[in-house]
């Protein structure tokens, strides 16, 4: 199911020592307890990078995973897990330390292609939190992931999709329905890994 040859490529706490990147990023964001590192770890298969918990907030600062889509070192995509929102337990001090490292990856990023791919779940609506994400992105492009999909039938996608019509309409790409444990989705999500290392490859070789 993994995407192709994967390596650890950093992992970062602090907002200074967050690496330029080297090839294209997908930035990985969504609400706490989403499915962000099951999700990571299906693309990064039989390598499990990205830690998974029952309980929200287990991700708490940015780690990096190089993949290889094929043999050459020009299909690299470097996969960003980044800490989840939406989980009030944290400190003032440290969703602040967030957000620096937030700011820092787009900052170390956007040379070589960045991509933020917002993982959400289908069944909950938005909420004050994704507003304030929506703002934040502006017009950075995005990927829009309903995760879990095995829990929502087919027929009912379309009432899904309508609670989330505001963020919908602004994604650049989705939005595509991927199940972590059923595999659901990851053809259109490799395709995608692919066309987005591709033009981003062709326009920093044109930089």
């Amino acid at each position: 199911m993994g995407l192709g040859k994967s390596t650890l490529s950093f992992t970062v706490l602090d907002a200074a020592r967050v690496p330029d990147a080297t090839c294209p990023r997908w930035a990985v964001l969504g609400r706490s307890n989403v499915g962000k590192s099951s999700l990571l770890n299906a693309l990064t298969h039989p390598h499990k990078f990205f830690r998974t918990g029952a309980k929200p907030g287990v991700t708490t600062g940015l780690v990096g995973v190089r993949v290889l889509l094929g043999k050459s070192e020009l299909s690299a995509l470097e996969l960003v897990d980044l800490p989840g929102f939406g989980y009030a337990k944290h400190s003032r001090n440290t969703l602040s330390k967030w957000d620096e490292l937030i700011v820092a990856l787009r900052e170390k990023s956007e040379a070589r292609g960045l991509m933020w791919v917002w993982l959400a779940d289908p069944v909950r609506a938005p909420a004050e939190e994704e507003a304030q994400l929506m703002q934040w992105l502006g017009m950075s492009p995005f990927m829009l992931i309903f995760t879990k999909a095995d829990q929502v039938k087919k027929s009912e996608r379309a009432a899904s999709e309508k609670r989330w019509a505001s963020v919908v309409a602004r994604s650049t790409e989705g939005p595509y329905w991927v199940s972590a444990m059923k595999g659901e989705g990851f053809h259109e999500i490799e395709k995608s890994a692919r066309a987005f290392v591709r033009v981003s490859s062709e326009t920093s070789g044109k930089a």
